[in-house]
């Protein structure tokens, strides 16, 4: 059987290193919180940005169909006039049409765009920027108010068409661009949830971990209370009670015999010439005899009876519901049980109802003292002091 140090070294040990591992979990735990939320921003962002995204290109789109409806509308009065003037609110919608394409195309460029996209744009504004000046022309003061011929600016289809076509690859990547977004930001949502999930599996591994230690602290300490208890109610030699649990059950067996009515004896029993047989057979020997005649004794007790070390080789009996004359024939049955022959002398007292358990006990002790005055190896019984009641066993080989 291990020492109780190596147990306790182990115990701390195995404790420590769940504590170890906890702290562990719980750093991951907080890890994977922080990587969640993080994820989380950045879905937020990346949502953001497409949605930013898609609307820049609608815009950019509606622009470029009311341009393009211009352009078309012009053309359908070509044929009713050899070659009549743009109007000059045709112009000026022209110009209108053209200022807001381009700015719209501008906050799409200030959007986090590729190198080609931007080179894309810049032949783009710079086909708006002239239909702009046509309509700033057509404008200015002194002019006769009409703008460019219908034809020469239906010549300019091609511009047109260039520009549309322009536009529609634009508006076609920046959705592509806005949709690859946004599926981004469902695998990092998809992510943050995995991380989630990981966390709340670890805080749930970390909280059994942590009340498994719990369960486990309890236990040990638990198992060492009842060990310090036992300790402390037990004699560590003779394993007997000891002088501590016979203060504390007095007072209990006193109430319990003023309950019940019932008698109430208390035995000083106390081993003869103890300090010889130690001197000739040696301490080792003295030992072993008090434990021998403790373990001996316990095996004649009643569930009810407590036997004690009062201190040294002196030993205390308390017996409820038990007469002096009882507890004498009791004595008697314990006399042969002592290993080597050796012999003992017994004081009896039984309880006076007005008497405290430390009065009780002198009382045993005083008629502990007669006995061993009056020759050893015998028993006095309290209050019956010039009958001394010798061993049958003893009696017949003197």
């Amino acid at each position: 059987m291990n020492p109780p140090t190596t147990h306790t070294k182990t115990g701390l040990a195995r404790q420590a290193w769940l504590v170890l591992l906890a702290a562990v979990l719980m750093a991951g735990g907080v890890v994977l919180a922080l990587r969640a939320l993080s994820f989380d921003t950045e879905v937020h962002q990346r949502y953001e940005y497409a949605l930013t995204l898609s609307q820049a290109a609608l815009e950019v789109q509606h622009s470029s169909a009311d341009l393009r409806a211009w352009q078309a509308r012009n053309g359908r009065e070509l044929p009713r006039a050899a070659d009549p003037a743009v109007s000059a609110s045709e112009v000026a919608a022209l110009g209108q049409l053209a200022g807001d394409l381009r700015r719209r195309l501008e906050r799409l460029a200030e959007l986090e765009m590729p190198a080609d996209h931007h080179a894309k744009l810049a032949p783009l504004q710079q086909t708006l920027q002239g239909f702009e000046q046509i309509a700033r022309q057509a404008a200015e003061p002194g002019s006769d108010g009409a703008g460019p011929s219908r034809a020469a600016m239906l010549a300019s289809s091609a511009e047109f068409d260039a520009l549309e076509h322009s536009l529609t690859e634009l508006v076609s990547s920046t959705h592509a661009r806005a949709a690859a977004s946004a599926r981004q930001a469902e695998g990092l949502s998809e992510t943050a949830r995995v991380a989630l999930i990981a966390f709340s599996a670890t805080a749930l591994l970390l909280a059994l971990t942590l009340i498994g230690l719990t369960l486990r602290t309890l236990r040990a300490n638990n198992a060492l209370l009842d060990r310090m208890s036992h300790l402390a109610q037990e004699d560590g030699l003779t394993g007997i009670a000891n002088r501590r649990t016979l203060d504390e059950a007095l007072p209990v067996e006193f109430a319990r015999a003023r309950r019940s009515g019932q008698p109430l004896t208390l035995v000083m029993m106390d081993l003869d010439h103890f300090k010889r047989y130690n001197d000739r057979r040696g301490h080792a020997a003295g030992d072993a005899l008090l434990r021998g005649a403790a373990q001996a004794w316990l095996k004649q007790m009643r569930p009810t009876d407590l036997l004690a070390r009062y201190g040294g080789e002196e030993f205390t009996l308390v017996l409820p519901a038990c007469t002096a004359d009882q507890a004498a024939q009791l004595v008697d049955r314990l006399r042969p049980l002592m290993p080597d022959r050796q012999t003992f002398s017994a004081g009896i007292a039984t309880w006076e109802a007005t008497e405290t358990p430390t009065e009780l006990l002198q009382r045993a002790d005083r008629a502990l003292s007669l006995a061993k005055k009056g020759g050893r190896n015998r028993t006095m019984i309290a209050g019956r002091e010039l009958q001394a009641t010798l061993p049958l066993e003893i009696a017949a080989t003197s």
